[in-house]
């Protein structure tokens, strides 16, 4: 059991708000980071998809690898989808664990 950091009075970690204050509990920061991890792992991964998209001029081919598209882009998913996917997966990790405290 935890304590309240504004009065002192025990609670449970299930709760939201002190239960002789009201003081609002915060999240732990564990629990914050493994969210931001988790987050960010996955835009880091699936970026070269929206940067391909998004350099692709109006009604060019998207996986067009030469000068009328953007799918040169999608070559680096070789490289941001597993570095992305381990950052989730640790973002991930730590959240959970976070829960069981």
């Amino acid at each position: 059991m935890d304590t309240c950091s504004k009065c002192g009075a025990k609670r449970v970690a299930q709760e939201r708000f002190c239960t002789n204050c009201g003081q609002p509990i915060s999240a732990s920061k564990q629990s914050l980071v493994g969210k931001w991890l988790s987050g960010s792992g996955c835009l880091f991964a699936l970026a070269p998809i929206a940067l391909a998209i998004l350099s692709t001029p109006i009604g060019g081919n998207v996986f067009s690898t030469g000068g009328d598209g953007g799918g040169t882009a999608l070559f680096l998913l070789m490289l941001t989808l597993p570095l992305g996917g381990i950052v989730s997966i640790v973002g991930i990790v730590l959240w959970a664990t976070s829960k069981r405290k």
